[in-house]
């Protein structure tokens, strides 16, 4: 059956959200679901020290391992992720009912607040993330140049929206805001193509990843621990580098946090690029076939009013 001849109770369903298509109502409930679920198991992640960076009260960290050795100093890094956490997360969650089209139609103001509010918290968090970028899954090129490119596309998306909804450009609103939230909804899909990515990998073997000396101590603890499994980390230790560097094997194994770290920070980059792609793709194609849906149902109702009012003066 298809989607866009569903069962009469599907239709009333869809029909009471505000969707004349079902395809719209079932791809709207898998993208919402997706996002707010991310969402929803992160938000304990606000408690930074209780449970993001758990380590800090005798816990376990949430966090990539090695991460909170620069997110649990005081600084940029600290206020960066703060600032991620505090804003994206909320944002996210109130972007939602922005594309459930009965609210749009019955509580305008509501829907003009509450899309500012989401903007600004969507861009605040964009910024967040920006000043960890150095940092963040390892902070290599790959990965900075994936974050900027993403921060461009919600940044620019985001203004754009909002100076359309000034002008009553609402088919052009509709389109940016789409752009923007869908792009920044990459996020959920990096997990996705992360997590195969590392397991491939692993049973490939062979990969490897340069670790600072000063964060693998984080993970593992102890000057004897770090030293017994790299011990090309003695200089740091003796104050002679203390910058040094060590390739880590990266391996998808949860026994092995050092190991798994370096996997992660080994595909995060690729893995955002390939999401970014994905999605980018995947809004655009969507705009340009429920644009010319648009079209022609306008089309038709100018038709049909013009017939109306023909018989009305006859």
């Amino acid at each position: 059956m298809a989607l866009d001849k569903p069962a009469p109770y599907t239709a009333r369903l869809y029909r009471a959200v505000g969707f004349a298509k079902g395809y719209n109502f079932w791809l709207w409930l898998f993208l919402s679901l997706s996002l707010g679920g991310f969402v929803a198991m992160r938000l304990p992640y606000l408690d930074l020290r209780g449970t993001f960076c758990g380590s800090a009260s005798g816990g376990h960290d949430r966090a990539v391992p090695g991460e909170c050795f620069y997110y649990l100093q005081p600084g940029r890094y600290q206020l960066g992720i703060m600032v991620h956490l505090a804003t994206v997360l909320p944002g996210s969650l109130l972007a939602l009912s922005q594309f459930v089209p009965a609210l749009r139609r019955r509580a305008l103001r509501l829907h003009r607040v509450n899309g500012y509010v989401a903007s600004v918290l969507l861009v605040a968090g964009t910024v967040g993330v920006l000043v960890i970028a150095r940092r963040t899954v390892g902070g290599g090129i790959d990965t900075q140049s994936m974050v900027g490119l993403l921060a461009i596309i919600v940044f620019y998306s985001t203004y754009k929206g909002i100076v359309c909804a000034r002008r009553r450009q609402i088919e052009e609103h509709r389109a940016w805001m789409l752009r923007a939230w869908v792009n920044a909804g990459a996020i959920v899909t990096m997990r996705v193509i992360l997590t195969i990515s590392s397991v491939i990998l692993s049973f490939v073997g062979d990969y490897y990843y340069v670790e600072p000396c000063e964060k693998v101590n984080f993970i593992l603890q102890g000057q004897n621990a770090t030293l017994a499994r790299y011990p090309e980390c003695a200089p740091f230790f003796s104050g002679a580098d203390p910058r040094r560097h060590v390739a880590v094997k990266a391996v998808f194994n949860r026994q092995d946090k050092v190991a798994v770290g370096a996997m992660i920070n080994l595909v995060f980059g690729m893995s955002g690029w390939m999401a970014i792609f994905l999605h980018a793709f995947g809004v655009e194609l969507y705009l340009h076939l429920t644009s010319a849906e648009r079209r022609t149902a306008k089309s038709v109702k100018l038709q049909q009013s013009g017939v109306d009012n023909a018989l009305k003066a006859d």
